[in-house]
């Protein structure tokens, strides 16, 4: 059984020698010499010989009773028993807690949070779009209407892109309004700096800065980003004042 940082300490053992010994021992898993405990290395003592058999395969019962998840969770902890490389076994952990998590979800009663690929919104992008309509002579009618409608664009961003997949005439049709209010909508969008329409062919396509919104892969959000600035034309207009 681990022992804890607490029981160390009630037994003589202060903060700095503990952080010693942890190092130690991490530098020891590194070069792959005899494992020590952080009690053996406090104290002094060699490390006592365990067991080195490699972990029993899984019955096919065992597996069955946790699903897919939870049996894939369960094989990457025994990989990771098995890894004789600390590094690795490290990773393979990390991995095994994220399937653990997903192996733990709970019985669905409306809608799957994890199904359709959601959409990372920042607080921030937020934070300065409602304040940037504050400061329009918007109504509050208008300025509700121009949140759904930032909502609904967002909601249909394309998959690591910057690109709303919807026109102005389908973003009408999903929310029932006239053209001519969407499009007043629209342009004060633009105006504060929430979207951009950039001209492509004969269609205005509504963009998002993908450090605002962004749906897809958050280890190619850079790459996103580095595309937005380089293909939308259209500069984004300054907030107005």
């Amino acid at each position: 059984m681990a022992v804890s940082t607490l029981e160390l300490r009630r037994r003589g053992y202060d903060d700095q020698d503990i952080a010693l010994a942890q190092a130690t021992q991490d530098a020891q898993r590194r070069a792959g010499a005899p494992y020590r405990t952080i009690p053996e290395i406090l104290a002094g003592k060699r490390a006592r010989p365990r067991p080195a058999a490699a972990p029993e395969d899984l019955t096919a019962r065992q597996l069955g009773r946790r699903g897919r998840l939870g049996q894939a969770a369960l094989l990457a902890d025994q990989a990771a028993l098995a890894e004789t490389d600390p590094d690795r076994a490290m990773q393979v952990r990390y991995h095994a807690s994220g399937l653990k998590a997903l192996a733990r979800k709970p019985v669905q009663l409306e809608f799957d949070f994890f199904g359709g690929g959601n959409v990372s919104l920042g607080h921030q992008f937020i934070d300065a779009i409602q304040g940037r309509l504050l400061q329009t002579k918007a109504t509050p009618a208008e300025r509700a209407t121009a949140l759904a409608t930032l909502t609904m664009i967002v909601r249909h961003l394309g998959w690591q892109s910057y690109s709303c997949e919807k026109t102005a005439a389908d973003l009408c049709e999903l929310l029932g309004f006239e053209p001519a209010p969407m499009a007043r909508t629209l342009a004060l969008l633009e105006q504060i700096g929430a979207i951009t329409r950039a001209k492509r062919g004969r269609t205005k396509v509504i963009t998002i800065n993908p450090e605002g919104a962004f749906r897809g892969d958050v280890n190619r959000h850079a790459e996103a980003v580095d595309r937005y600035r380089a293909e939308v034309v259209q500069l984004r207009p300054e907030p107005a004042a």
